[in-house]
């Protein structure tokens, strides 16, 4: 998609090496839908910036340790009205995750952002409650047609793990009799209603209503040894459905699961009520195009 008629496109100084930033700068590029450009990559001497400043609009800080080169001319094009933009800012903008390359190049601008995060208790225990009156008649059906179906237990319970790396069991209604998935159990995968037993969860004060997903302890163990910055997702409690699901498909491979937590950091850092709002909205969405299990 090209820009729109009269928006204007911004041109962008780059401070940092092109060959480290390539993918994530053609994302952004791509996801501005050509309102951004970057122009020249500078490994900066000052004199050099100085005259390649004149030929773009803005500045980007894409590597701090280079900024220092030339931290007084920066001073100086910022009194002269020129916008100085740090790469986390485009990124989080446009990208809606938080890179694990940007994150590492940026982590003394993140850190403060995932020292302590607010619990609103009440919003989830009323949205639990809620949910649990709602969903009771479907929660009655769906275990008479399970025991009737597959048998007992109605309810399978699996060690998960949650915030401060704590293990707690994680509820949902039993999709598999037999290593199969019996018809009416994919039905449940499909709309999510396998999920119902989670809200007991919530209540109990194991995981929030929106937050990362919880994962099974193979998957932790696979992610916290090969995934930089993966346990600032555990500074959160996790969630029944969160941004990663919503914006990302579901997880495999190691790869998926490095842009899934880039995804989820993005949560844990920018966690809010209207991000909350927002996520809620595309879990409906998602649920009513059969999207698949979360």
């Amino acid at each position: 998609m090209k820009k729109q008629l009269g928006e204007k496109m911004i041109k962008y100084l780059v401070i940092g090496k092109k060959d480290e930033l390539k993918e994530i700068i053609n994302e952004i590029e791509k996801k501005s839908n050509g309102k951004i450009i970057f122009g020249d990559f500078l490994n900066p001497s000052p004199e050099v910036f100085m005259e390649k400043i004149k030929y773009h609009d803005r500045i980007l800080i894409a590597d701090p340790e280079l900024e220092i080169y030339i931290k007084n001319e920066l001073e100086i094009v910022k009194n002269k009205g020129i916008i100085i933009n740090i790469l986390p800012e485009l990124v989080e903008k446009h990208l809606k995750r938080i890179p694990l390359d940007v994150l590492k190049k940026f982590e003394y601008y993140y850190s403060e952002f995932f020292l302590s995060k607010k619990e609103n208790r009440i919003l989830d225990l009323t949205l639990a409650l809620i949910s649990l009156i709602l969903t009771s008649p479907l929660f009655i059906i769906i275990s008479i047609i399970n025991l009737l179906t597959i048998g007992k237990p109605i309810i399978f319970k699996q060690i998960r793990i949650g915030k401060n790396k704590e293990k707690f069991l994680m509820y949902k209604f039993r999709t598999i009799h037999n290593e199969k998935v019996h018809s009416f159990s994919k039905f449940l995968r499909k709309t999510r209603l396998d999920e119902i037993p989670q809200f007991l969860n919530v209540l109990k004060g194991n995981m929030n209503f929106i937050g990362p997903r919880p994962e099974m302890l193979s998957f932790h163990k696979m992610c916290e040894e090969h995934i930089d910055f993966y346990n600032y997702r555990l500074f959160v409690k996790p969630g029944i459905t969160g941004w990663a699901q919503v914006k990302y498909k579901y997880t495999t491979s190691l790869e998926d699961y490095k842009i899934k937590t880039e995804y989820d950091l993005y949560y844990v850092k920018n966690k809010n009520l209207l991000l909350d709002i927002k996520i809620l909205l595309l879990t409906f969405l998602a649920i009513f195009k059969d999207n698949g299990s979360l």
